[in-house]
């Protein structure tokens, strides 16, 4: 049996080829030896949120690392390789993604305060349900952040909220990422530049501005903020 070489480096790698040109172009180009093209039904590995076959996209990193298979190891023998290196492993792609979405609506059930999920679905709706400042498009990452607080008396309407991903939200409430009301650019605190700062000065100005209601959206952040000023 060809021995699996390939290290996590080369693994990422291989996940990076794979989201440039498409799970469509690993199946069609790492099938089976005898070059069965088949979809896998089972074993996936998790990362960043995508779920990837672990046959094909195995073959694949052990290509990368010079070592090409010319055999058809089971599933679990790329399993347990792609678990040493430190993977999230799972069965079926479809049955996560369906217990993830139920775990956020439990979630959401629990948690939420009356009025929050009908704020949320209407700031998704605005935004096409997009973080406005990352890009994420991953549904279960998204929350809908006021830009004045309920604790200052902003309310639920779809022009006081943004959709962020959950820890750009944290950052934004903290005052660690903000938005300019006037340039409409956002600025990253220098002491989570290493972390965030690829968010650092960001335009936003083209997805703003085609929201409808976006001059109450913008007089929202102008009272952000004053609010900020002054706390500071």
């Amino acid at each position: 049996m060809t021995e699996l070489t390939f290290d996590r480096h080369q693994a990422e790698e291989a996940i990076d080829r794979v989201k440039a040109l498409g799970h469509a172009w690993l199946y069609e180009n790492y099938p089976k030896p005898n070059g069965q093209m088949r979809k896998s039904t089972t074993g996936f590995l998790m990362y960043e949120g995508v779920a990837y076959p672990v046959k094909p996209l195995g073959r694949l990193a052990n290509e990368i690392a010079g070592n090409p298979m010319t055999d058809n190891p089971i599933t679990n023998v790329f399993r347990r390789y792609f678990e040493g290196l430190g993977f999230q492993l799972i069965e079926n792609a479809q049955d996560e993604a369906e217990i993830a979405a139920e775990r956020q609506r439990r979630l959401a059930d629990v948690w939420e305060r009356p009025g929050q999920a009908a704020f949320r679905r209407s700031v998704f709706e605005m935004f096409n349900a997009r973080c406005l400042i990352s890009g994420c498009e991953t549904l279960a990452a998204l929350e809908a952040a006021h830009i004045i607080p309920v604790s200052c008396g902003g309310g639920d309407e779809a022009w006081n909220g943004i959709p962020l991903r959950a820890d750009i939200h944290r950052l934004f409430d903290a005052g660690i990422i903000t938005i300019d009301a006037q340039n409409l650019t956002t600025s990253v605190v220098e002491s989570a530049r290493k972390d965030f700062g690829t968010y650092h000065g960001s335009d936003l100005s083209a997805y703003i501005l085609k929201i409808e209601g976006h001059s109450k959206f913008l007089m929202a952040l102008q009272k952000r903020m004053r609010l900020v000023s002054e706390k500071n």
